[in-house]
């Protein structure tokens, strides 16, 4: 009796041994399984990849990303990705997207970068209208010409004239100067239409450009009057103050307006204006009066009513 209730709960044990252990590995699959369909093999960059070079084997990887984290345009195969020229910089570990890539066939290099239908233009920049040095590949400018309109006789204005300008290359170059000699200058190359890259060049030849760094995911492009001295001023009484060069009320080490002494005039003699003695001397009022400035010279003036 005892021999063969060991058997039995021997069996029982084996056999839940069994099931607990079909059970688990049921489980494991069908959790591998769900895993397997919510995942995928995504391509990444394995070292940064700087802009215009033809991706080989050794640059990029495979790793695994949930299906729902995948960003939009990622590519999901090595053969997707190798032999393509890129358009931007892609850092290590980064996933590699279809937009940061040129066209099937397109050469390495700047060629292999420009969007089909645009062109590269390289403009002379200087320190500050360069940004100080923080234009780089990848980067969104807006343009600003400073010239004088076409019309005869007009100051130089200020305008936007091209928004959210991608920037293929910065760097310098050899150029020789009006006197033979070589310099160097700083450039940037950046992606224009045919029609844009007219407005710029003929603007760097009659004035001077000048560029301003945007934010690459601000899309607003406003509309922009243009700016003249007046508009940066703001202050026509300082213009008109500026005429004679002086500043009222003093202050900032200006020169006072010296004080005007009453004349007198001899009636005898309306030409001559020197202090007379005697009951034939009148003065005059200063309040009918005004006063003439020839250069250096003044002179007050008597209103006859």
């Amino acid at each position: 009796m005892n021999r063969r209730f060991l058997i039995a709960l021997a069996g029982a044990i084996v056999f839940g041994l069994l099931a607990i252990f079909l059970a688990q590995k049921y489980v494991t699959q069908r959790v591998q399984q769900k895993i397997a369909e919510e995942e995928t093999n995504v391509v990444i960059a394995a070292a940064d990849i700087p802009l215009g070079t033809e991706i080989n084997a050794q640059q990029v990887t495979l790793a695994r990303f949930k299906r729902t984290l995948i960003p939009e345009g990622a590519l999901l195969k090595k053969e997707e990705v190798i032999g393509r020229v890129t358009t931007s910089d892609i850092s290590a570990k980064m996933v590699v997207l279809g937009k940061q890539l040129a066209g099937i066939g397109a050469l390495p290099g700047l060629s292999g970068t420009i969007t089909e239908g645009m062109r590269s233009v390289s403009v002379r920049v200087d320190e500050a209208s360069g940004v100080a040095g923080f234009v780089s590949p990848g980067a969104y400018v807006d343009v600003i010409a400073i010239m004088n309109p076409q019309l005869e006789g007009a100051k130089a204005v200020s305008k936007v004239i091209l928004q959210k300008v991608r920037v293929l290359a910065s760097g310098q170059k050899n150029e020789t100067n009006k006197d033979g000699k070589p310099a160097l200058v700083n450039t940037v190359t950046m992606e224009l239409t045919p029609g844009q890259a007219e407005k710029v060049k003929l603007a760097e030849a009659e004035g001077k450009l000048q560029l301003s760094i945007r934010n690459s995911t601000d899309q607003d492009l406003p509309k922009t009057p243009g700016a003249t001295k007046r508009d940066v001023l703001d202050d026509i009484a300082l213009e008109q103050r500026a005429l004679i060069g002086t500043r009222q009320n003093g202050g900032g080490g200006a020169r006072p307006m010296p004080t005007i002494q009453p004349w007198t005039i001899n009636v005898n003699n309306p030409n001559d204006k020197q202090p007379q003695q005697g009951p034939q001397v009148k003065k005059v009022n200063l309040e009918k009066t005004i006063e003439l400035i020839e250069g250096t010279k003044r002179s007050r003036i008597e209103m006859v009513p």
